[in-house]
């Protein structure tokens, strides 16, 4: 359990399969995530990524606050060879959540089930996306009294628009794959059980191209932000971190275990 790989020819498939937290997003995933997306960067003969749930009901819960918040604050020692990289570097969540991106291949999301927090930042820093038709998403740190500081601040605006990023953001609503289909960020909604194949199909069209022209167009499309992107980015960590150290911030964590609505002041 954890994560699976698997090479089809020139197409790697990577798929989250941790039942035990419904694909929550813990430092050693992490870090096994960054080792993947490097590896498939070594490969020459890699040509498309396809990410993926192994578990039906779910795509990614969303980051493992009981594991990562702890180490990310100092509130204990990191032990794991994941929870120290975790600290090394401080894009090591964006370098494994596909935000500061070297790996010039395209990734597509097969996304099914609910996508939350973490896990729709992940797609976010995907080049495509596929969702079945059952697929939920959702943006909920603000009903925890936190905020977003995986990239979803800086992506979301330039993939669906402002107004349309900010009603995802500040609502913490659920929000249906037809949804975001018509809002653009998504490629193709098709029914659960033709998911995979819809994704191997465009995956293989991509394949059959030269790899060359991928590789570089892969390449530009995210060069072209590095004006903006670089300063967003750490913008968004100067001013979400905080928030994330705040009595609201503790409030909105502890409710949510506690199982009531919480009361922020």
């Amino acid at each position: 359990m954890g994560l699976e790989f698997e090479k089809d020819g020139h197409i790697v498939k990577v798929g989250l399969n941790i039942p035990e937290t419904l694909n929550a997003l813990g430092p050693d995933i992490l870090y096994d995530l960054y080792k993947i997306w490097e590896e498939c960067q070594e490969d020459d003969t890699v040509r498309v990524v396809i990410l993926y749930s192994a578990l039906p009901q779910i795509f990614c819960s969303g980051m493992d606050l009981n594991t990562a918040i702890p180490v990310l604050t100092a509130a204990r020692k990191p032990e794991t060879e994941g929870e120290k990289w975790l600290i090394s570097d401080d894009n090591a969540v964006g370098k494994a959540m596909l935000k500061y991106k070297d790996l010039d291949r395209p990734v597509i999301a097969a996304i099914n089930g609910y996508c939350l927090t973490g896990g729709f930042e992940m797609t976010m820093g995907c080049e495509l996306r596929v969702a079945a038709e059952d697929a939920v998403f959702q943006m909920r740190e603000t009903t925890l009294g936190i905020m977003p500081i995986g990239g979803s601040n800086v992506f979301l605006p330039m993939q669906v628009g402002t107004t349309r990023a900010l009603e995802i953001l500040l609502t913490g609503n659920n929000f249906s794959a037809s949804t975001l289909y018509e809002w653009g960020f998504l490629n193709r909604v098709v029914p659960r059980e033709k998911l995979m194949d819809e994704a191997m199909s465009l995956a293989g069209k991509i394949a059959s191209n030269g790899p060359l022209s991928v590789r570089n167009m892969v390449k530009l499309s995210r060069q072209i932000k590095e004006l903006s992107f670089e300063a967003a980015m750490k913008r968004e960590i100067e001013i979400g971190f905080p928030v994330f150290m705040s009595d609201q911030a503790r409030e909105g964590i502890r409710a949510q275990k506690e199982k009531r609505k919480p009361v922020f002041k």
